[in-house]
């Protein structure tokens, strides 16, 4: 850079360049209005069974456990899918924590299970939509070393098309979509599971019974 040069003034050149550059803005679409359509014009959705069986393999492909049974067995089922664990965060009723809900995220440092119940999953990949109102504390999901989530198997969705239809982002002040254990490969392209979320995600199936 040459002595006449000020400090900063390429930059400036650049983002003032940018900005000139600009096109003019626009109205943003009504996204939701567009998937609507796009779900009202699909034909031969499966039956129940069918999205059933793809949300079962879609999630043990993105390494969630499957456990199936009755709303009674959700306690025996969630300590049989976890039986290690002694601090235990639950959001579902009949499934005792040991650990309180606490005040701060930081409490939960030391929970090696938390147990909710999810909306709704989503067939084509496995996922299961968890809303802050389910959670209690959102970062419980993230935190736990195990994670169980409690899913109807009539809650199911087909696609994520259906599931954006489903969600209500507008009521709901925070929710994520959870696909298996938290899995990562951005070092050297090892897979690292547990990085960033719970190790092991069990999806407790129930039903009628």
């Amino acid at each position: 850079m040459s002595d006449d040069v000020q400090p900063g003034a390429a930059r400036t050149a650049i983002l003032r360049a940018v900005r000139a550059a600009r096109p003019a803005p626009v109205a943003r679409p009504d996204v939701g209005a567009a998937v609507r359509r796009f779900a009202e014009r699909r034909d031969g959705a499966p039956d129940d069974s069918a999205l059933l069986a793809q949300f079962v393999a879609a999630a043990r492909a993105g390494g969630s456990a499957v456990v199936e049974g009755t709303r009674a067995d959700v306690p025996r089922l969630v300590a049989a899918a976890v039986p290690v664990a002694r601090r235990v965060v639950s959001q579902v009723a009949g499934v005792v924590g040991l650990v309180p809900m606490p005040d701060m995220p930081h409490g939960l440092a030391d929970a090696e299970l938390f147990v909710c119940e999810a909306v709704f999953g989503v067939a084509e990949n496995g996922a299961v939509w968890l809303p802050l109102s389910r959670l209690g504390e959102r970062a419980a999901v993230f935190i736990a070393a195990h994670v169980a989530v409690v899913l109807d198997r009539r809650a199911i969705v087909s696609d994520m098309h259906a599931a954006y239809v489903r969600t209500d982002v507008a009521a709901e002040p925070f929710g994520a979509f959870f696909a298996g254990p938290s899995k990562t490969a951005d070092i050297e392209q090892s897979l690292v599971v547990g990085a960033h979320g719970p190790k092991e995600f069990t999806v407790v199936l129930v039903g009628d019974g």
